[in-house]
């Protein structure tokens, strides 16, 4: 069972401020394409919560803050302190759990025009968009991302309402079920 997320963006913090990355640090996360963008852009900094491969790589780049491993908790309360998730993966995911969990903090996500990522970020309502494996164009969105933190902001009150929308439906057994007898009922007749 899917657990539900709690997390209330109208919590009082600081500001939001840089990004953050979570998930493995694979070649197929996009974390080239993310290293290029830090390089092409120097006004963002990104926080990194993962191990892998590619490790060694994050550690040397100097707007990269290499966090490691986090339990739940932690990627949850980086989530409320950052302005925006950057999702440069390469490869198609089903459901990427980061972009839920950052919709459930009110956390606007920059992602690769890629399968699924495409579908759920719409651009300038709930995150932005760009093509994958460009850092070119990744750098442009962390710039714009960086230049209009109050967008940011609107788009991270979007990224809640359409998790609460998507993912936290009323869908309980006896309404989806009686939904579907009384549709039966109806085309048997």
């Amino acid at each position: 069972m899917a657990e539900i997320i709690k997390a209330d963006p109208r919590d009082r913090r600081p500001a939001r401020s840089g990004g953050l990355f979570v998930g493995r640090l694979v070649a197929e996360g996009g974390v080239r394409t993310l290293l290029e963008a830090l390089d092409l852009f120097p006004g963002a900094r990104v926080d990194v919560i993962g191990t892998g491969p590619e490790e060694p790589r994050l550690a040397q780049h100097a707007r990269v803050r290499l966090l490691g491993r986090a339990n739940p908790g932690e990627v949850q309360e980086r989530m409320r302190c950052a302005a925006y998730l950057v999702l440069p993966s390469l490869s198609y995911e089903a459901l990427p759990r980061p972009l839920i969990e950052a919709y459930a903090n009110a956390l606007p996500v920059i992602a690769s025009r890629l399968g699924t990522l495409a579908e759920l970020v719409e651009p300038g309502r709930n995150g932005l968009l760009f093509e994958p494996g460009s850092g070119r164009d990744l750098a442009r969105q962390l710039a714009w991302a960086e230049a209009f933190p109050e967008k940011m902001r609107q788009m991270g009150e979007c990224a809640r309402a359409d998790y609460e929308a998507r993912f936290v439906a009323d869908w309980s057994y006896q309404r989806l079920f009686g939904e579907r007898r009384r549709a039966a009922r109806v085309s048997a007749r």
